[in-house]
């Protein structure tokens, strides 16, 4: 069920303030829904919630690997716990969602806010940008990235119901938001936001936005399709074969290391069924702390890098069909 509050589209609105308010409204018809803090429940407004319904609302405090472990319990006795935090953070956790999570086979849903650099002011300690490798690498957890404000209540009411853990990212900077209630939302299924027949772009959370604009400022220069690949585990390989197929010619986007996440998953699906030239944009350092605007331009993975990856793969599709 998804009952969440729809924001007009090209409004700037922070990924994370949505989440409190989608869950919510969830809740109030799933009494199994809990959440379980690492002292964030303001960051990601969830105060509402923890005064609403104070028995199903923990705050361990400071203390993450306790939230994992905790979250872990009540999966066991049949509740469908939340664990947020900062996905920054979580890295000290993975121990604990790798014995108490995985090898228990429970059911606990975990949420990262402010991915990748969209904490930019904060500074790299602060920044999340080996999250999706680290769960993507473990066994029955599926992982889901959001790319606007609109898809949150999709993606925790899915996660809800997902039959295995999920975790989901969540950004801090207010961004325009781009998709609608009509937006459809399945995990496992990318969405193709645009079509194209020069450059496939696959990307994942804002920089969906990003890509997006930047097809405008190409056209008609160069046709390019989006693809919105919110799944990167499970991911939607057909898709993404399909698209290639069409454009003979991929690129990646995320804010995230280049290093397993998003162009990690994609090159894998392209090596092992259509081999296409690619091109990754992500980060490849720790980045610094600044404006969100100046910060992604400063780690490679502004528009210009999009750009640039977009010239340097449809060059190499061309120089391969003159061979």
């Amino acid at each position: 069920m998804d009952n969440g509050k729809y924001y007009p589209l090209g409004e700037k609105v922070a990924i994370r303030s949505a989440f409190g308010p989608a869950f919510l409204e969830l809740a109030r018809d799933n009494r199994k829904l809990v959440v379980v803090t690492a002292d964030l429940g303001g960051s990601l407004n969830l105060v509402k919630f923890g005064e609403e319904y104070p028995d199903r609302y923990f705050n361990c405090g400071v203390a993450e690997t306790n939230m994992i472990g905790i979250c872990a319990g009540l999966a066991i006795t049949g509740y469908t716990p939340f664990a947020v935090t900062f996905g920054s953070f979580l890295g000290r956790t993975m121990d604990h969602v790798r014995q108490s999570v995985g090898h228990n086979r429970v059911n606990v849903k975990i949420v990262g806010s402010h991915g990748g650099v969209s904490n930019a002011p904060d500074g790299p300690s602060a920044h999340a940008l080996e999250d999706l490798a680290m769960f993507r690498a473990l066994p029955d957890i599926a992982v889901v990235v959001v790319a606007d404000a609109n898809q949150v209540s999709k993606a925790v009411a899915a996660a809800a119901d997902h039959p295995t853990s999920v975790y989901l990212r969540l950004y801090r900077e207010p961004l325009p938001v781009f998709t609608d209630e009509t937006t459809p939302f399945e995990i496992g299924k990318a969405n193709v936001m645009r079509a194209g027949t020069d450059v496939t772009v696959v990307a994942c959370g804002p920089h969906v936005g990003l890509c997006l604009e930047v097809a405008d400022e190409m056209t008609p220069e160069r046709s390019i399709e989006v693809i919105d690949c919110h799944t990167v585990k499970p991911i939607d390989a057909p898709t993404i074969i399909s698209s290639a197929g069409r454009t003979g010619a991929v690129v990646t986007v995320e804010d995230h290391s280049i290093y397993g996440g998003l162009g990690s998953a994609v090159a894998e699906v392209l090596a092992e069924n259509r081999p296409t030239p690619m091109k990754r944009v992500g980060l490849t350092a720790f980045a610094t702390s600044g404006k969100y605007a100046e910060v992604i331009d400063a780690a490679g993975i502004g528009k210009d890098d999009v750009k640039r990856a977009i010239a340097a793969v449809v060059a190499a599709k061309a120089e391969g069909a003159r061979r």
